[in-house]
């Protein structure tokens, strides 16, 4: 049974945190329950963690290429996983998938957060084991404290949003091609297998959907991520832009944005990166170097965006709003969404930039927009925002609530260099003379993002100079090991033509 998840990310941690993954040299059922019971307790709130048997760890990172299991225990593993299952109290029924990575068998255990939490698991499997709790702190397994068997049952208690079932829709409000899009995009397995399953199968095995074998039901998460049209099941999942052309508010314009919550980002991205950002070049007698930076930079406004998306309620019904404020002298773009932020965020945490807490609406939905890379691991927006504005020479974002934490605003002013006359053909385009491996990274990076080691595989020399060259004159940017097309590389791809 497939996993919808890139195994390659999935080892080497790039969309899973590293904690949420615990890799095993070889097939230890004893080990492995207390893992599975410690996953679907999730006392730290991540929302599933995998077991990798077959490949050793040090400190935490995978040793590769895989020890690998072999062929011929694969079933027995199986088996003895069945029956792993039926010994934690309530039972669980994680999804099991034998892979060949590398070269080698591996077998990958992905655990969900269970709904009948706290969970418990013999301490031993021998005839006089004893039930308990386990839970993983940190990225050790260990039995429960009285602490944390007491935040276990709070826990209990809650469920995420995105992780109920709605009962307002079926299975058929799904859409298969969105699906399939998806799992394309991520490079799944499972991609290669749904053409023969129903829907409810592909839905059941991507765990968006859930019921009795008669009345089977879609997730929140399944149909804010899968449904065509998720605003009929949420008002609030629309994203209205005004565009103010006068400071006095008299002239604007407003656009819609609606649809699954990633396609809604990217195409606020692309409208965004089409019609808001643009690029200057600021020369300067005393330096050789010219200095090119952003009215307002890429990633600082994606994050805010994702943010939008990502933590606000989708019980309640306003809409997320942008707006873009470009007359005047405090020309910005506010960011909205609704209700604020959870405790124990406030407005003092909000004024000073400290957003530590791990509280989330939306828990689901988070690791459905790791995969394709539109969410942070570790809650690292906020500080990807700042870092942002301050490697491109901007103020500081404003973020702000109100006492009754109705509302999360954050705002991103205009770069202080920005003249207040845009000319467009003279202010915001330069033309590169690439060479034809540059441009083939650039068109490569038009199509997807890719990372670090995937495009050198594309060429049969070297192409480190290409790489600097287009990296120093801002045509890509990396985030985390992953190469992007910046705005300003689309410009001189389309140059080049």
């Amino acid at each position: 049974m497939a996993i919808p998840i890139n195994i390659d990310d999935l080892v080497n941690a790039k969309t899973v945190e590293s904690v949420r993954i615990e890799y095993k040299r070889g097939w230890n059922p004893e080990e492995v329950i207390h893992t599975m019971c410690a996953f679907a307790n999730d006392i730290n709130e991540y929302g599933s963690g995998y077991i990798i048997v077959g490949i050793e760890e040090k400190d935490g990172i995978p040793i590769l290429p895989p020890v690998g299991v072999q062929l011929n225990q694969i079933d027995k593993i199986q088996k003895e996983f069945i029956e792993l299952c039926f010994k934690i109290q309530p039972n669980i029924f994680p999804i099991i998938e034998p892979i060949v990575y590398q070269d080698k068998h591996i077998v990958i255990i992905w655990v969900n957060t269970g709904e009948e939490r706290p969970y418990e698991a013999p301490n031993t499997l021998g005839p006089k084991g004893q039930l308990k709790q386990y839970v993983r702190p940190s990225s050790v397994t260990i039995p429960a404290t009285r602490r944390l068997k007491e935040r276990l049952n709070e826990l209990a208690s809650y469920k995420y949003f995105d992780d109920r079932i709605n009962t307002k829709a079926s299975i058929n409000d799904l859409d298969l091609g969105l699906i399939q899009a998806y799992l394309q995009e991520i490079k799944s397995t499972l991609y290669d297998e749904i053409s023969g399953l129903t829907l409810t199968e592909i839905a059941i095995k991507m765990q968006i959907a859930r019921g009795t074998p008669e009345n089977i039901k879609p997730l929140n998460v399944g149909l804010l991520m899968f449904c065509k049209h998720p605003e009929k099941f949420f008002e609030g999942c629309v994203t209205n832009l005004v565009e103010f052309e006068d400071e006095a508010g008299t002239r604007y314009s407003e656009k819609k944005f609606q649809g699954p919550v990633h396609i809604q980002i990217r195409q606020i991205m692309d409208y965004l990166d089409s019609n808001v950002i643009k690029a200057f070049v600021r020369k300067s007698e005393s330096q050789v170097e010219s200095r090119r930076y952003f009215n307002y930079p890429y990633q600082a406004l994606e994050e805010a965006i994702v943010n939008a998306l990502y933590h606000r309620s989708y019980t309640n019904p306003t809409p997320n709003e942008i707006r873009v404020y470009k007359a005047g002298n405090d020309r910005r773009i506010e960011i909205l969404s609704y209700p604020g932020p959870l405790p124990p965020i406030d407005e003092v945490a909000l004024a000073q930039l400290r957003i530590t807490a791990r509280n989330y609406r939306n828990l689901k939905l988070g690791d459905w927009l790791k995969n394709i890379r539109l969410a942070e691991k570790y809650a690292t927006g906020i500080p990807t925002i700042v870092s942002s504005l301050s490697n491109n020479g901007s103020p500081k974002p404003i973020l702000s609530t109100d006492p009754e934490r109705s509302l999360f605003m954050v705002v991103i002013r205009i770069h202080p260099d920005v003249p207040f006359e845009i000319n467009v053909d003279s202010e915001n385009f330069e033309v590169y003379t690439l060479t034809d491996k540059q441009q083939q990274i650039l068109e490569k990076l038009m199509m997807e993002p890719a990372m670090d080691e995937e495009i050198p595989k594309l060429f049969q020399w070297s192409i480190s100079d290409e790489i600097s060259f287009l990296l120093k004159n801002g045509l890509i940017a990396m985030k985390g090991n992953i190469y992007f097309i910046t705005p300003k590389g689309r410009n001189a791809l389309k140059s080049s033509f």
